[in-house]
């Protein structure tokens, strides 16, 4: 026999076999990395980090699934006799079976490499902080992967059928960690908690690399055993008596018509007794997950360490077999063949498609029962909120029906599409968390509602029964794949359709009004400066140097050092120069402690009205005020009109006030009144502050990353905490076209005398938070009924909405205050003409 030839026949058909494995988690991989791409910005740095291990598994799934290709394939397929029937030595076979096997799994570790690097996933993770694929020991997972390879060749070998052959995997491949941790745990006391995740995973490494030549002995050793002759079995009289009573038909006596009064239920026993160990095996992976997701849930301490260690690879191991309980629907016991029969005879697929699904749900069901059961039995922990552990949520039974529906539909869905067992077996598990992520994702934010994350879940369902037909008869023809096509389109446009009806609900400009509205705010532009001076405080201490800056000082000892200190001018307060045709930028922090001086200031005087240097250090501080309201008024920044607001009415509270009658007539309050009676003037100021800040807000966001804001000027994000978190970037703009549209009506009606009552509601139904009061928000009468210092303190919090104090009462009392002078020095705020 030519040697050459063989092998050039061995590596072709063995090529042939594992080539469709290859691209697919390629595939899979591609499209992974692209979702990852384009998420990751929008995901935190911890988040981030998780994605550089998406090169790292699939390969390790390619390693898992390689036997079951070459070696269980071939069993089920009938093929493996013909191959042991050649004249080839079983050396030979096994050795081109590993080669293409390992040459895969080059071609997987090099495709990840290069779709890492194409698609950028090094430079995203790397750029949130981490260092990139640099930060897992990829050696570590290369020697991992190929040992995976050698256990999935050596339990195919060692299997019949492909599905316990996989499931003999998990115990084998965790080994090394296993043997890792106990290591470590030998190492001495306390050692575990000095050696970090890295150093764990070179060691593990290390002994991954000493186990792979002994699993590879075992793999070599199973391959040559299956391959080899096998004895013919001797059998006794009594034996073969046995054995051809065992082919002889039952007396007609004891014939039943109807074993079993359904045939649903003949087809799940059919579906369970085929692959028992699978079954027993998949059954007790879930039982363990369960188990876990108990302790996890119902730890006070949460779990950590070691026992967080073995928490999380139970629950890992519970889910993938959630997944592979749905491919056992279709692929798991060489269902397909079996179909096929029941096709042939008439079996209704209804029928067929309950009777394959009717295990898994109902151990699915037992599961969700028994983990309802125990959460009500054991209640909840006390002290949850712990952060030295792991703790998890406890979930209501709704949600883990819902999980375990999705994992589990999801999987069923892809088994009848891919029926291979290998390439489903571990293509499902993957599409399974995608999917779980989609809807997580579309709930949590995009706010999308339970009906319609049920209706998603429903569909893989809906989808397989429709097609049951098709997949039974074996002929997936183009109404099969175009079903399945429309079936995926509808599961993920579905949660899409509620967000784009909000979306399209979501209040904003229409386009005449917007034409009329830019020309305006482009012309206030013109005419405005937007160069504003910030102000600025000194720096005094009012605290000792050995006295801690959040320590209670006593108000006496304040006071006194105020007066040791000079710190009674206002030049120390707020520093905003002498020009006041000059716009300025407000500082909260630096006008209430300005305001907080003054008022003491007045207290002090009206203490002893006859102190003429209370008198004046009260007065340059009410100048001083005047001067910030009218710099702010000048400001084309809408949160400078809010905090002008907030001057004017401790200014109007101070001139209403009978104890400072005397000072009325004096020139600085004199100035003071013509500032705050200046109605028409801040109307003007506020409607420009408004158009100006809402045109620079769309020239800037160009450039600018999605979501930010510029102080002042763009719509902060937290005006609309009614609308979900995932979309709300998206609409900030839009939202500060409805705000200013809404904030001018209220001008206009304002202006008009009209109730603004409807505008005040408009915009607090439009910003205010979800659920709260109107009467209670910051557009309600308490917030705009507020009298006394103490409140114009209080309203520095709502200067970031806007209109929240416009055609308050404080408006009313300072548009009746006279002026008792001819003439006055003191600047007002320019008018524009032409506004709309």
């Amino acid at each position: 026999m030519n040697t050459h030839a063989v092998w050039r026949g061995l590596v072709w058909k063995e090529t042939r076999q594992i080539v469709p494995l290859v691209m697919m988690l390629l595939a899979v991989s591609a499209v992974l990395f692209l979702i990852w791409s384009f998420t990751s910005r929008q995901l935190n740095i911890s988040l981030r980090a998780v994605g550089s291990i998406v090169p790292l598994i699939m390969p390790a799934l390619y390693a898992a699934g390689a036997g079951a290709i070459l070696v269980s394939h071939e069993k089920e397929s009938g093929t493996w006799n013909w191959l042991a029937s050649l004249p080839v030595p079983a050396n030979s076979v096994v050795a081109t079976k590993l080669a293409v096997g390992f040459g895969g799994l080059v071609l997987m570790w090099i495709g990840c490499v290069i779709l890492s690097v194409v698609t950028g996933l090094e430079r995203t993770i790397s750029a949130g902080g981490g260092d990139g694929l640099a930060q897992f020991p990829v050696p570590v997972w290369i020697a991992h992967s190929v040992y995976v390879l050698f256990c999935g060749f050596y339990t195919a070998w060692r299997n019949r059928n492909a599905f316990p052959a996989l499931l003999w995997i998990l115990p084998l491949a965790i080994l090394p960690f296993v043997v890792c941790e106990i290591s470590l745990a030998w190492s001495g006391p306390g050692m575990g908690q000095y050696v970090d995740a890295t150093q764990k995973m070179w060691r593990m490494g290390t002994i991954t690399t000493i186990a792979i030549p002994i699993m590879g002995w075992f793999a070599v050793r199973a391959g040559q055993r299956a391959l080899s002759p096998r004895d013919a079995d001797i059998l006794s009289d009594d034996r073969l008596q046995s054995g051809i009573d065992a082919w002889r038909p039952p007396p007609p006596s004891n014939m039943v018509k109807r074993p079993f009064s359904n045939d649903v239920a003949v087809l799940a026993w059919q579906s369970i007794h085929t692959s028992r160990w699978s079954s027993i095996g998949l059954v007790s992976m879930l039982a363990m997950g369960a188990i876990a997701w108990l302790v996890a849930t119902n730890s006070r301490d949460g779990v950590n360490g070691l026992s967080g260690n073995v928490v999380g690879v139970l629950l890992g191991s519970g889910l993938l077999a959630i997944s592979w309980l749905g491919v056992f629907a279709f692929t798991g016991d060489g269902a397909a063949t079996r179909l096929k029969f029941l096709a042939d005879r008439g079996v209704s697929p209804a029928r067929v498609w309950l009777g394959r699904l009717g295990f898994g749900v109902s151990v699915l069901c037992s599961a969700a029962l028994l983990i309802f059961a125990w959460q009500i039995f054991l209640g909840s922990p006390e002290d949850l909120g712990r952060m030295d552990g792991v703790v998890f949520p406890e979930m209501s039974l709704l949600t883990v029906v819902s999980v375990f529906a999705l994992i589990y539909g999801v999987s069923q869905w892809t088994s009848q599409v891919v029926p291979m067992l290998a390439a489903s077996a571990f293509l499902a598990p993957v599409l399974s968390v995608l999917g779980l992520f989609f809807l997580i994702s579309a709930g949590m934010s995009y706010g999308v509602s339970l009906g319609w994350l049920i209706a998603c879940v429903a569909i893989p369902f809906v989808s397989t029964l429709w097609t049951m037909g098709a997949f039974m008869d074996g002929r997936r023809g183009w109404m099969y794949w175009t079903i399945t096509v429309v079936a995926l389109f509808v599961f993920v446009a579905l949660p899409v359709i509620p967000v784009a009806i909000d979306r399209l609900k979501f209040p904003s400009m229409s386009s005449e009004r917007f034409a009329v509205l830019d020309a305006e705010a482009r012309g206030h532009m013109r005419r405005s400066s937007l160069q504003s001076v910030a102000m600025r405080q000194s720096n005094f201490q009012l605290y000792d140097n050995d006295q801690l800056f959040f320590e209670d000082l006593d108000g006496k000892v304040a006071v006194d050092r105020l007066r040791q200190r000079d710190l009674y001018s206002p030049d120390s307060w707020v520093i905003i120069g002498d020009d006041r045709e000059v716009p300025l930028r407000a500082d909260e922090y630096v006008l209430q402690n300005a305001l907080q001086v003054a008022t003491l200031l007045k207290l002090q005087w009206e203490q002893n009205p006859e102190d003429k240097n209370a008198k004046d250090q009260f007065r340059r501080f009410v100048e001083r005020i005047t001067h910030a309201a009218q710099g702010l008024r000048l400001s084309t920044r809408w949160v400078d009109q809010e905090c002008a607001d907030v001057l004017e009415i401790w200014l109007t509270q101070t001139l209403a006030d009978e104890s400072v009658a005397g000072l009325r007539e004096e020139p600085f309050m004199q100035d003071a009144i013509e500032v705050v009676r200046d109605f028409e003037g801040r109307q003007d100021a506020r409607r420009r502050a408004l158009l100006v800040s809402w045109l620079r807000d769309r020239e800037l966001s160009q450039g600018r990353p999605s979501g930010a804001m510029i102080a002042g000027v763009s719509a902060n994000d937290y005006w609309f905490e009614r609308v979900p978190i995932g979309w709300r970037s998206s609409i900030l703009q839009q939202g500060m076209g409805a705000v200013v549209e809404r904030c001018l009506a209220l001008i206009e009606a304002g202006r008009k005398g009209e109730p603004v009552d409807a505008e005040l509601r408009g915009l607090h139904r439009l910003l205010n938070s979800t659920g709260g009061e109107f009467e209670v928000g910051p557009y309600g009468e308490r917030n705009r009924m507020a009298i006394g210092p103490e409140c114009v303190f209080a309203t520095f919090q709502n200067c970031s909405y806007p209109g929240t104090q416009w055609f308050a009462p404080w408006e009313e009392t300072a548009r009746a205050m006279s002026v008792h002078r001819e003439s006055t020095s003191v600047a007002t705020v320019p008018r524009q003409e032409n506004s709309k």
